[in-house]
């Protein structure tokens, strides 16, 4: 028995990341686009938003910041997708995925939505 609430105790502690937290992991995927940041950024907003895993959808708030971007998709207790996008000249930007979860990779439909965005 105490063995199952250690390991339903580390469960629930693992998920509590927070923004911050997240971007201190190396990044997933690193891209350059041709497109605005504002583009890749609405892009992967909708593209998260209409993506489905487990039967929920992934979600996506957008955040600016200055001339840059945030697409930040939360769970219910914290973020666990970010995509920062960043303009390098007026039409091109650099985009920057990680996930919450250093040992383990995220679903193929997520990095598919920015990959996509990027192109």
């Amino acid at each position: 028995m105490r063995i199952s609430m250690v390991a339903l105790g580390l469960v629930l502690l693992g998920g509590c990341a927070n923004v911050a937290d997240i971007r201190a992991n190396p990044p997933v995927l690193t891209l350059k686009s041709t497109k605005s940041a504002e583009q890749v950024a609405e892009c992967i907003r909708d593209g998260w938003q209409s993506t489905s895993i487990i039967g929920g959808s992934v979600g996506g708030v957008l955040q600016k910041s200055g001339n840059s971007y945030s697409v930040i998709a939360p769970n219910s207790e914290s973020p666990w997708h970010i995509a920062d996008i960043v303009p390098v000249a007026v039409d091109a930007s650099k985009i920057t995925y990680r996930f919450h979860r250093t040992w383990q990779d995220p679903s193929e439909k997520v990095l598919s939505v920015v990959k996509s965005c990027a192109e």
